[in-house]
């Protein structure tokens, strides 16, 4: 219940939601007697759904996150690469298979760093939210099949995490994982750019050790300026919301005392 209400509660504060929340307010109070201000919230509306959606405030954002921690090619010795899922698609009608989505780098990136030999065994940690979608077994299944069947890593070198629902139980029970094999803390994670700062934040708090693997980049360095990308677009809007809940999620947590 309380993920519901959470989610619920996010809504007014990414950039589509408070637009249509201003013109919810503003509508009706152009036709009475406060047009002034109603016009105002409707054109406050317009100006803030515009800037998140150009690109030169989309790549601002997305920029702040991602430049947290560099590629690299090379890690230290660690106890396990730890895959957080997001970047899946289960197979459900019509689909024939699992199939990756626009986040599907993390898990070519970890079955690259697996088959280098990056550490001697991988980690996936997802379980089901049942609420965003309806699915047989964990998101961390779905990840084992694809890095199997897609893309032929050993599966004997694979173990699952599967209770949990969000980044912050990825940590715990991967910690518990890790701590039930009596292993060193020590992982290499991989997820989306966007995501590590969060993610390996709430790792480092929780007493691991560690080596970022960010991939899943959204924007490229140095920004491309050009006429066209001040002309607002859905690809935009879609960044600008993604890094604002990163932001929101990093607030929160910080707020609950786990970072």
């Amino acid at each position: 219940m309380m993920a519901y209400i959470s989610k619920l509660l996010a809504l007014p504060c990414y950039p589509l939601g408070l637009a249509l929340l201003l013109c919810a307010a503003g509508v009706p109070l152009s036709f009475l007697r406060k047009q002034k201000l109603g016009r105002t919230l409707v054109l406050c509306a317009g100006i803030e759904l515009y800037l998140f959606s150009s690109d030169p405030l989309s790549y601002l954002l997305v920029r702040s996150l991602e430049n947290s921690y560099g590629p690299s090619l090379t890690f230290p010795a660690a106890s396990a690469i730890v895959l957080l899922c997001g970047g899946e698609t289960p197979k459900l009608p019509p689909r024939l298979y699992d199939e990756i989505n626009d986040a599907g780098d993390r898990i070519l990136y970890a079955a690259r760093l697996i088959k280098q030999g990056a550490a001697p065994r991988l980690i996936i940690t997802g379980g089901n939210v049942p609420f965003m979608r309806a699915i047989n077994g964990s998101l961390a299944e779905v990840n084992c099949r694809l890095l199997t069947e897609s893309f032929a890593v050993d599966p004997s070198v694979i173990l699952l995490e599967e209770k949990s629902r969000n980044t912050y139980e990825n940590c715990v029970f991967t910690k518990k994982l890790l701590d039930s094999l009596k292993l060193p803390p020590t992982v290499i994670l991989v997820t989306s750019a966007m995501h590590m700062r969060r993610s390996a934040a709430l790792f480092k708090k929780i007493g691991c050790t560690v080596y970022p693997a960010p991939t899943d980049y959204r924007v490229d360095v140095p920004y491309q300026w050009n006429l066209i990308y001040m002309f607002p677009n859905a690809a935009a809007l879609y960044n600008s919301s993604c890094a604002l809940h990163e932001i929101y999620g990093i607030i929160a947590y910080k707020l609950l005392g786990r970072l």
